[in-house]
């Protein structure tokens, strides 16, 4: 979806902006647009109050997840194009559609709920064929529905031989915790626990951690709660007295 002419406006002056204002800021380097400066710090919530410090680039909009996702794309998928490879991007983020977009032949979207997409589909249950995908690309999208094998086995199940998914999820626990019910918008927080999950599903589950890349983009989620760094993360993904690597499945059929 296009974005509206002011969010375009803010965003071409935001990083002469940031550069400016902010000199005094550590400088990051973004992979997706090229931006080189400080980083917006972004709110997570006020009670507790809880931030992910130089989180969002200011050219793009990119998050540590998307640089991290974007890295892995090229890595994993390189960067030619496959003229005849087809990709489903499940609950797309806007500045990773142009990646996946120019580098597979077909580019197809999927939501249950949003318009801009080319397909609604519940992840649980969904209407494709077996096998009619090279990759499928899922994140932060498995904490909402109920059924979290369900959803895993049905993205295997659109996968060619050969097909790869990637999974990407934040890992707050050891072990998934499920609610049961649905608590804001959500039907679990993940543990490492479901990365057995995947494996179960998959002939070959690969861990893409965040320390994997070059820290000039990053990519770690550097989480501040009521003014002190908050590390309570599982030892997979704990970065000490900082907050959280992001971490990607790269899952093969």
């Amino acid at each position: 979806m296009r974005k509206p002419w002011s969010e375009r406006l803010k965003q071409s002056f935001r990083p002469t902006l940031f550069r400016l204002f902010r000199r005094a800021k550590p400088t990051f380097k973004c992979p997706i647009c090229n931006y080189n400066g400080p980083f917006k710090d972004k709110r997570v919530s006020r009670d507790p109050d809880l931030v992910r410090i130089f989180s969002k680039c200011p050219g793009c909009g990119a998050n540590e997840r998307h640089r991290m996702l974007y890295l892995v794309f090229q890595e994993v998928f390189g960067g030619g194009k496959m003229s005849t490879g087809k990709v489903l991007h499940i609950a797309p983020e806007a500045c990773l559609r142009p990646v996946l977009s120019q580098h597979f032949g077909t580019y197809h979207t999927a939501d249950l709920l949003k318009r801009d997409v080319d397909f609604n589909e519940d992840i649980q249950h969904m209407s494709f064929a077996d096998g009619v995908y090279d990759a499928v690309v899922v994140a932060r999208v498995l904490t909402i529905p109920p059924d979290l094998e369900a959803s895993v086995n049905e993205v295997r199940r659109i996968l060619k031989p050969g097909g790869i998914a990637i999974i990407a999820e934040i890992y707050a626990h050891a072990e998934t915790r499920e609610f049961g019910r649905m608590v804001n918008s959500r039907s679990r927080e993940m543990g490492v626990s479901s990365i057995e999950l995947y494996r179960k599903h998959f002939a070959q589950v690969d861990l893409f951690l965040s320390d994997r890349y070059d820290g000039n983009h990053q990519l770690h989620n550097l989480m501040m709660s009521n003014g002190r760094p908050k590390d309570a993360y599982p030892e997979t993904v704990r970065v000490p007295g900082k907050g959280f690597k992001d971490l990607v499945a790269v899952c093969r059929v």
